[in-house]
């Protein structure tokens, strides 16, 4: 990227230490300058580790975690016990608009503003809300898509350039907004996904084959107005979502007001809908608010969904708040079809957050969870991170834990299977780190052993700064 101005960002606490945007894209390979291996890589995968996550480019007015920054993919490649390393943006058609104009040219999605006149005759669009395409990165249908879940998703060649929008052959229509959190079904290999608008049927369960050809949509009707919907579940024949009490409002955002609405005094209601269609099912249960999904599965006429719960939307217009590092913890919620009946019971105490399970497993009974854990306090810290990687036993309660160090940055662990064994315990955990004394690296931990540490380390001469989410591309390569 050319040359830009300095950015100042020191009154955005989630642009400060590892939060901070990394501004170049680098390439490394093994050996002297470039990836140095700690352990041993195991050599019976192949396939890439992608991680999705907000990175500014331009000096921003206003940002609001985690819905703001340009999106940026970290890739870790692997063939026949080698590795190989590259970072690039998500090139959407903003993100060249604005590196065109040298300058932020959209506002904050808690702050936005009218797009001026010049970027929209650079190409930009008049829409006030930016797809930065910045939350996940997933592979299905032989697409590789980076997702934001108020856009169109992006499509991305292996080697992580950009090749643009893509509408699923004009399913997609102005004002919809794909989820970044679809759900692969272990059984069929389905894409379970949904779109949301601002009029009803305001959210949309979107259905796509293996292949990605679209099958169905299922209409969601029994909402009074759009709601924050971040994540759905599949629960065996059934799809799980929960509409709790927060809802974003466009319209008071324009108005300079505050976009996020959090209506406590309201219960939060859950949805469970057949894949095959029909009118979906509500259950109510006392005020949460939840990010992400682990897993679920059906037993019978009972519905089990394994999720990270939070007193309240965690987001907020206002910066320094602290509201985003507010208690989180692994829940059971268990809806019985039959009766209406809803259980809600922690799982652990850990605070925890971005929530996996073995893929296979997805909508299935299954075992073992997995999540980033804050196992230390940040009292001190003007964010919140996670400095551990947790492993919950789902059929006994019991965790393992494995705490990277003193001001570490730990995130999402994501599971991979191992191409031997069909045992979810047998697979490895991948995530990034950030260690103040070690630098940046990808950490590989045994699923079955978490508490033992790491089998190998992959040492990256570049920061890779904390970011969102991440999937594992299975024989993909460069």
């Amino acid at each position: 990227m050319a040359t830009r101005p300095e950015m100042d960002l020191g009154r955005f606490p989630y642009l400060q230490g590892n939060y901070a945007p990394v501004l170049e894209e680098s390439t490394f390979d093994e050996g002297e300058g470039g990836l140095r291996v700690e352990g041993k890589v195991p050599e019976n995968i192949t396939g890439a580790f992608m991680r999705n996550g907000p990175n500014v480019a331009w000096q921003p007015e206003h940002y609001v975690y985690p819905v703001d920054g340009d999106g940026m993919i970290h890739a870790v490649y692997f063939k026949d016990g080698r590795v190989h390393y590259r970072n690039r943006w998500v090139r959407t058609k903003s993100f060249q608009v604005e590196e065109k104009l040298q300058r932020a040219c959209w506002g904050s999605h808690g702050k936005p503003h009218p797009v001026d006149p010049e970027a929209i005759a650079a190409g930009g669009s008049p829409n006030p809300m930016k797809n930065p395409a910045n939350t996940s990165v997933l592979f299905h249908g032989d697409k590789l898509f980076a997702l934001f879940e108020a856009g169109f998703p992006h499509v991305m060649d292996s080697d992580l350039s950009t090749v643009g929008e893509y509408d699923y052959e004009g399913l997609l229509q102005p004002g919809d907004g794909l989820t970044a959190h679809p759900k692969i079904c272990g059984r069929t290999g389905d894409l379970v996904s949904n779109t949301q608008r601002f009029a009803e049927p305001y959210l949309t369960l979107q259905i796509f084959d293996k292949t990605g050809r679209h099958k169905r949509s299922i209409p969601v009707y029994g909402m009074h107005r759009r709601a924050m919907i971040h994540d759905i579940q599949i629960c065996g024949d059934y799809i799980v979502g929960f509409f709790a009490p927060a809802f974003p409002d466009i319209e008071a955002a324009m108005k300079g007001e505050n976009p996020f609405l959090w209506q406590g005094e309201r219960p939060t209601r859950i949805f469970a809908v057949h894949r095959d269609g029909g009118e979906p099912i509500w259950f109510e249960a006392p005020t949460f608010f939840s990010w992400h999904f682990c897993n679920g599965f059906q037993s019978g006429n009972k519905l089990y969904v394994d999720y990270v719960w939070m007193n309240s939307m965690p987001i907020s217009n206002e910066l320094g708040t602290g509201v985003e590092s507010q208690m989180r913890n692994m829940h059971r919620l268990v809806l019985d079809l039959k009766t209406g009946s809803v259980t809600n019971d922690k799982v652990g105490t850990t605070y925890c957050e971005f929530s996996r399970a073995d893929e296979r497993r997805c909508g299935q009974r299954y075992r073992y969870g997995f999540a980033a854990a804050a196992t230390q306090t940040w009292e001190d810290s003007q964010n919140h991170g996670y400095n551990a990687t947790i492993a919950y036993d789902m059929e006994n309660g019991k965790s393992q834990v494995w705490d990277y160090g003193e001001g570490s940055n730990a995130g999402e662990p994501v599971h991979i299977p191992n191409p031997d064994s069909e045992k979810e315990e047998d697979g490895y955990l991948m995530c990034y780190v950030y260690n103040p004394e070690e630098g940046a690296y990808l950490s590989i931990l045994s699923a079955g052993h978490v508490d033992r540490g790491p089998l190998a380390k992959i040492h990256i001469p570049a920061r890779v700064p904390n970011g969102f989410h991440a999937n594992w591309m299975n024989g993909m390569t460069l």
